[in-house]
């Protein structure tokens, strides 16, 4: 495995979908992101930012922050040259592994199976050609169908299923999790 801090954050792009590095100008998206409820109960630790200001300082310094030391990998997810309309990730990066786990999230506007597989897709692409990962996992909670079906859609490949794995950001509920696993040779 590449180590991140090594590489520059590059902007990807796949039809009209467009990952790239987050900007100030994010900031709205990532505020109105913390705050959907869908967001929310799905992913834990998301803790709604009190205003554009606080959403404004969380991109200028956590995933500079994080990059630098090889944690995490965000970006801002775009349609073409245009605002932000999401969230993608490679998190718990494992170099000894060669491993990462990637997450994606959409506004309610731009939810759909073309925007959700194009960005998860371009994650994927960049952790394996960039970062030269073997593999990225990625977790739903049990009864989110859209997001196993997006993963499904690009090879995910169900591996297993974990009772409890996650607690809700939004009502702090246990989640059931189906996880499921990439290689290179399958990414669609």
């Amino acid at each position: 495995m590449r180590p991140l801090n090594s590489l520059p954050t590059p902007t990807l792009v796949d039809g009209q979908v467009t990952i790239r590095r987050p900007e100030a100008g994010d900031a709205a998206t990532v505020l109105a992101g913390t705050r959907d409820p869908l967001v929310r109960e799905f992913m834990q630790g998301v803790i709604p930012h009190q205003d554009l200001a606080s959403a404004e300082r969380w991109i200028a310094t956590v995933p500079p922050l994080l990059w630098a030391q090889g944690r995490a990998a965000y970006f801002s997810v775009a349609l073409g040259d245009g605002a932000a309309v999401g969230w993608a990730e490679l998190v718990d990066l494992r170099p000894a592994e060669g491993a990462a786990e990637a997450a994606v999230w959409l506004l309610p506007a731009a939810r759909s199976l073309k925007v959700a597989s194009a960005a998860l897709r371009l994650l994927c692409r960049f952790g394996f050609e960039q970062l030269e990962l073997g593999r990225i996992d990625a977790y739903a909670a049990a009864e989110n169908m859209p997001v196993q079906v997006v993963g499904a859609y690009i090879g995910f490949r169900r591996a297993g299923y974990r009772s409890e794995l996650f607690r809700s950001s939004r009502t702090h509920r246990l989640h059931d999790a189906v996880y499921a696993t990439l290689t290179p040779e399958d990414l669609c």
